[in-house]
């Protein structure tokens, strides 16, 4: 028996674990598992203080119950204890009853027997005294004996009467003494009968009131027992609704500290983030300004290669005069000749040596432009990174002091 409660309380347990386990696999948000538990916490709790106030309540229950078995048997035995002795009493009374009876049988026959004695001796009497009332009849004083015998007869006749009379009288008295005696006993049997009856008619309903008693009082005790395993039960799901509570509780204090965590970092990379937009504007602007200072310089190195063009019409033109001039004053003006032929060649190579400085310049600004391209990308690409005006400037001078450097030289 207790082996097959255990095992209906185990399934019971398993029951339970299994639907709490499917409320809590239906949530996908650990909030909404944790205020699932909560709920299932929250009702077993109040079934839990449902059945142990059930439980107090059929405890007590119990307990009166068992009280009033208790004073119901008490009662009992008192009913069954006055029972016997109103039996016993009831005997003692047949037995008294028997024994003035018998008595009176054995009175009444021994007085039966005296009044026969009595009549016989009064019949002798009467025979003796007539036998010599005839003996006397012949003698001459036969009158007056005849007389005084008639007296003395009557006066015996008279006594005996009258102790007759006095014992009949007794015996009456007697009679009428154990007849009422008997007549007393008789009620007073009637009485204790009729109260024997009623004890026993209460010790019946006693006896039927116990044994109700006792029936409620194991059904009280099996559905107590119902109780305990259901409060056993409900405690179980509760330690293991616990347990999963507090392990749901360790999980959400994690998952807070990694929220909390994440939105630091969420800060910090929007920090960066916001300064890396400042910087990609400030870059941005940067690379307007450059673009705007190469589209100048490409209109300066457009008009220096014309200017070069020029100078290069201008010399050849120059030097095809040259060379017609330096046929007729070949032989006098050699030495001046020579002196501005090398101008022109200077001048020309001055002019050569501006436009190679100026394409020089072109390509060292698409370079700058390309570095200026890359540190970008690799700005954009790398969050921690930043890139001040000072970088994007770092090869801006370049361009500009190319120029002068050549003209210097």
């Amino acid at each position: 028996m207790e082996e097959e409660e255990e095992k209906a309380m185990a399934r019971a347990v398993r029951k339970a674990n299994k639907e709490l386990a499917d409320l809590v696999n239906n949530r996908e948000d650990h909030l909404a598992k944790v205020e699932a538990i909560q709920q299932k916490y929250s009702e077993l709790f109040q079934e839990m203080k449902k059945l142990e106030r059930d439980y107090n309540r059929a405890r007590r229950r119990a307990d009166q119950l068992q009280k009033e078995k208790d004073h119901n048997r008490s009662e009992l035995t008192k009913a069954n204890n006055m029972k016997n002795k109103l039996e016993q009493l009831c005997r003692e009374l047949q037995k008294e009853n028997r024994r003035v009876k018998d008595e009176s049988k054995i009175k009444e026959q021994s007085e039966k027997d005296k009044r026969e004695e009595l009549s016989t001796r009064f019949e002798n009497t009467i025979w003796e005294i007539k036998n010599r009332m005839e003996e006397d009849s012949d003698t001459s004083n036969g009158k007056a004996i005849h007389m005084e015998v008639d007296n003395l007869i009557k006066l015996k006749f008279r006594t005996l009467i009258d102790q007759y009379e006095m014992r009949e009288l007794h015996f009456q008295s007697l009679l009428r003494t154990k007849e009422l005696e008997v007549q007393y006993n008789l009620a007073r049997y009637d009485q204790k009968r009729k109260q024997a009856d009623a004890e026993s008619m209460r010790a019946k309903a006693l006896h039927t009131q116990v044994s109700t008693f006792s029936q409620t009082e194991t059904e009280l005790r099996s559905q107590l027992n119902i109780y305990v395993e259901k409060f056993k039960q409900v405690e179980d799901t509760l330690n293991n609704s616990n347990d999963l509570f507090l392990t749901f509780r360790k999980e959400m204090e994690e998952m807070s500290k990694k929220t909390k965590r994440l939105e630091k970092e969420n800060m910090a990379l929007t920090r960066k983030t916001d300064l890396m937009n400042r910087n990609i504007l400030e870059m941005a602007e940067e690379r307007t300004r450059q673009q705007r200072e190469l589209e100048t310089a490409k209109k300066k190195s457009s008009k220096l290669e014309d200017i070069c063009r020029a100078l290069q019409s201008e010399r050849t033109a120059l030097e095809n005069k040259l060379r017609g001039v330096e046929a007729e004053e070949y032989s006098g003006g050699e030495e001046d000749e020579e002196g501005s032929e090398e101008g022109e060649e200077d001048e020309g190579e001055e002019g050569s040596e501006y436009m190679e400085d100026s394409e020089e310049e072109d390509d060292e600004e698409t370079e700058d432009e390309g570095l200026f391209e890359d540190e970008a990308e690799t700005n954009g690409n790398h969050v921690n990174g930043t890139v001040s005006k000072a970088d994007v400037n770092e090869h801006a001078p370049v361009a500009k002091a190319i120029v002068p450097t050549k003209m210097r030289s």
